[in-house]
């Protein structure tokens, strides 16, 4: 290790960053601190203390917010239950939609009377 590199990295490169940096929400002010939970930088204003912890406003309102509540066995069960019944119905629509174009092959072979005025010629059977 070169004598003249510390051994311990120094905060001054990101208080160098940190000094040219500006707020997020009001863009002619100076940053005062970065938010520990997103890394934007943010001016006094708009900084909050927190359980001596810094965070900015979006991060606090994320952090208040109780959790979501999580789904039940009983809902788990009707949600799985309606996907079921939904594919269910729509590959019967499906076959059915199928079924209903192989058993009528004179709609779909039908090319408007174009080949019945062919010119006649040799068959060849």
């Amino acid at each position: 290790m070169a004598p003249d590199t510390p051994a311990v990295p120094s905060a001054a490169p990101a208080l160098l960053r940190l000094r040219h940096a500006r707020c997020l929400f009001h863009p002619l002010r100076e940053a005062a601190a970065r938010c520990p939970h997103c890394g934007g930088t943010f001016c006094r204003e708009c900084v909050t203390d927190e359980d001596d912890k810094l965070a900015c406003p979006p991060c606090l309102r994320r952090m208040t917010r109780p959790p979501a509540p999580k789904p039940s066995r009983a809902r788990q069960l009707r949600q799985v239950l309606a996907g079921s019944i939904a594919l269910a119905c729509l590959l019967t629509l499906f076959f059915s939609l199928l079924q209903w174009r192989v058993n009528r092959p004179e709609l779909h072979l039908n090319f408007g009377g174009a080949a019945e005025s062919r010119l006649p010629g040799p068959t060849h059977e």
